[in-house]
């Protein structure tokens, strides 16, 4: 299919193939053409190449040339979509699924006719062009004495005020700042100008102190016909904006100074007294290349100030300087408003809505993977060891709520496994009920991930973790949650599991997270690692001390091996770490310790949770109960433990866990007399709850206890002396 070219007044519509021959046809039109449409309808375009791409950027300019902006037609999910997308296009043209749209487009931005020149008080002149809307001034600041605000280059937009990169260092100096969207140029004290540019604005920062973006494109414009000075064109510009009677007024100039393009910026708010806060000399302020001529072609094709900005940031040199008054500029272009709207800087700015202080880095990471959204709204899911999770409530720009998500900020190592895993484990396997990784994002020793699920399909979405459940008055319905977890959702893990040789107390070393459990215990509860046993005063017996066992034969255990039946497990298996919607949809999040292991690890962690964590101790009897408990589960075969010995409806809700996990391990093990495959994980998970800091002393002495009599079933199952 060759490619067809066709022109229909103000439309250029392309047909068939843009490939080598495509483009080949594309240019040898374009050199004959008298002018370039600026509309461009690729609807009907069935395929494009690389050198088709080269030769549309080629064509854009020829539209640039002519003052105007590309303005493209397309199917949005398309082969050729897919293509513009990836060259970058579609973030630097305006895309339409509508030709309507495109055309409306084209008329907002296009120049209305000049109107006869205007001559200044010093007799220069200029063709002045009527505004197509008002110019917008946006003021970053902050209180005096306060931090300075964190501020995407994105959001910074072109501006200038005081400031500076944004790296976090405490003793980075403010200075004069400018920036043009992807870039942030600051004037050091000893004059010299440094900069930092960026291909991902969305996640690059500044530190603003006070600043004013200007949105001028809609504005009046000037031509000046001849040269002209620095301080004769801002005289006139400050005459015109008198005749306001507002004295506040907003300007932009594209011109050449000492033969090289510049842009200068300016503002004044005679009510707001801009001077007592950036300083008079930040009034206006200019951007210029220094040693590369070849800068001044740069900027032949931009339609707008911050694309002039931006071209000449790209130079091989550039600086921040003001020009005097007697500095002459040739080839003046201006955009000028008389009587901006001005509103505050906040407007851009995401709001970050949360019950706790944020952090410097997790700002930026929020701020980072939250970029197109105007307000995010923080609640605390977990507060794990090596993460904080919350659910997220979003808002657009045009207050419109959002599809929630996760956000999970941990250290980088952490997050990095996750990822690894995400993509290794997760996706292949249980995408229907796992998460969908939006965005990330990093800053110093902190990451940040963003999850939404596929099962989520409107804004109204409700997520909690399934502990509130669990905790709650329906813990019915939390039981079936668990069981559908364990079967529907992470069957595809543990349905596959296959016998391999392992390293058991390689694999379950209690010490992972907590190196230090027998001095803890010790200090915590006086118990001496050094002793081989502990009395356990409600049972009237005593059990063997897991924290002896740990510290004096764990090790030499490294290298005991066993065929135990493997698979994927999560590895952080916890209530937290499954959500649930208001329809009971279930979803599996927190994947930075999921790995191949043994597979009945996963299960033995929920029954921990359930006797340990979240039974009732608060009477002399509670502690006995949970006891008497565990050992009868320690009794005959684990595998069908028995029901509690009290009604106590916490223990209760606890025994039946522990009953559907055994049961529901026991179908996964190979081997039903494999227990300690079941067992090791069990005492993994218990004896760590002496370290748990939220956690109250006789919580931590009952798990104490349970961890012997754990360990010394353990050592039975394995034919191991005490």
């Amino acid at each position: 299919m060759a490619l067809e070219i066709s022109v229909d007044a103000d439309l250029l519509i392309l047909t068939g193939r843009l490939d080598a021959a495509g483009a080949i046809a594309l240019d040898a039109w374009k050199a004959e053409a008298v002018s370039v449409p600026a509309i461009w309808d690729l609807r009907a375009l069935a395929f494009v190449s690389s050198l088709g791409i080269r030769s549309l950027i080629t064509l854009d300019r020829r539209v640039r040339a002519a003052g105007q902006r590309v303005q493209v037609v397309y199917v949005a999910e398309s082969f050729v979509a897919d293509v513009l997308s990836a060259a970058g296009l579609t973030s630097q043209w305006p895309m339409h699924t509508d030709l309507a749209a495109a055309r409306a487009m084209q008329q907002a931005g296009a120049p209305a006719a000049p109107s006869a020149a205007w001559t200044g008080a010093d007799g220069d002149r200029y063709q002045r062009t009527p505004a197509n809307g008002p110019g917008r001034v946006s003021r970053f600041r902050v209180a005096t004495d306060a931090a300075p605000m964190l501020v995407r280059f994105d959001e910074l937009g072109l501006a200038f005020g005081v400031g500076g990169f944004g790296s976090g260092s405490a003793d980075e100096p403010a200075s004069a700042l400018m920036a043009t969207g992807s870039t942030v140029l600051v004037r050091t004290a000893d004059g010299l100008t440094d900069l930092l540019d960026t291909v991902a604005p969305k996640t690059t920062f500044a530190r603003i102190v006070d600043a004013v973006r200007l949105e001028l494109d809609a504005a009046e414009r000037w031509g000046a016909e001849g040269d002209v000075t620095w301080g004769r064109l801002r005289a006139d510009l400050q005459a015109q904006a008198a005749t306001t009677g507002t004295g506040t007024y907003a300007a932009g100039v594209l011109a050449f100074w000492d033969d090289r393009p510049c842009v200068l910026l300016m503002f004044a708010d005679e009510g707001d007294a801009i001077g007592d806060a950036i300083g008079e000399a930040l009034r206006e302020v200019g951007l210029r290349a220094v040693a590369d001529p070849s800068t001044m072609t740069h900027t032949g094709g931009a339609t707008t100030l911050a694309e002039a900005a931006a071209a000449i940031a790209r130079g091989d040199e550039v600086e921040v300087g003001w020009p005097s008054d007697d500095t002459t500029l040739r080839g003046v272009r201006v955009w000028f408003a008389p009587t901006p709207t001005i509103v505050d800087g906040g407007a851009h700015r995401l709001i970050i809505e949360a019950a706790e202080p944020v952090a410097d880095a997790w700002e930026r990471i929020i701020r980072s993977t939250f970029a197109d959204e105007a307000r995010v709204t923080l609640r605390r899911l977990t507060g794990g060891f090596m993460a904080s999770t919350f659910a997220t409530d979003t808002h657009d720009r045009y207050g419109r709520r959002t599809l929630p998500s996760v956000l999970k900020i941990s250290p980088r190592a952490v997050t990095a496994r996750e990822e690894s895993a995400y993509q290794q484990y997760v996706r292949p396997f249980i995408l229907n009920n796992a998460t969908v990784l939006m965005a990330q994002a990093v800053h110093g020793e902190y990451a940040g991930l963003r999850y939404n699920f596929l099962g989520i399909t409107g804004a109204e979405s409700r997520l909690q973790p399934l502990e509130s459940l669990y905790l709650g008055d329906t813990p019915a319905e939390a039981l079936t949650a668990i069981r559908q977890t364990l079967t529907n959702v992470l069957r595809p893990w543990y349905g596959q599991a296959v016998v391999a040789p392992v390293y058991p107390f390689v694999d379950h070393d209690p010490r992972g997270l907590f190196t230090a459990l027998p001095a803890v215990a010790q200090e915590v509860l006086g118990i001496d690692p050094d002793d081989p046993r502990i009395d356990c005063p409600p049972l009237g017996r005593s059990v063997p001390n897991p924290y002896y066992f740990l510290q004096h034969r764990w090790d030499a255990l490294r290298g005991y091996s066993a065929s135990w039946a493997t698979s994927i497990t999560h590895g952080d298996l916890n209530l937290n770490n499954v959500l649930v919607d208001e329809r009971r949809n279930i979803y599996v999040i927190d994947f930075s310790e999921t790995r191949v292991r043994n597979v009945a690890a996963d299960f033995a962690r929920l029954e921990a949770i359930g006797m340990l964590q979240h039974t009732r101790l608060e009477y002399d009897d509670d502690a006995r109960a949970v006891l008497t408990h565990v050992a009868r589960s320690l009794e005959g075969s684990i595998w069908t433990p028995p029901a509690a010995v009290a009604q106590e409806p916490m223990l209760a809700r606890a025994a039946e866990l522990a009953a559907d996990v055994r049961g529901l391990a026991s179908q996964r093990v190979a081997d039903p007399a494999h227990e300690a495959a079941y067992l090791l994980p069990l005492l993994e998970w218990s004896m760590p709850i002496v370290a748990f800091r939220q956690v109250e002393r006789v919580r931590k002495q009952v798990a104490v206890w349970s961890s012997g009599m754990i360990l010394e079933r353990l050592l039975r199952a394995l034919d191991l002396p005490e």
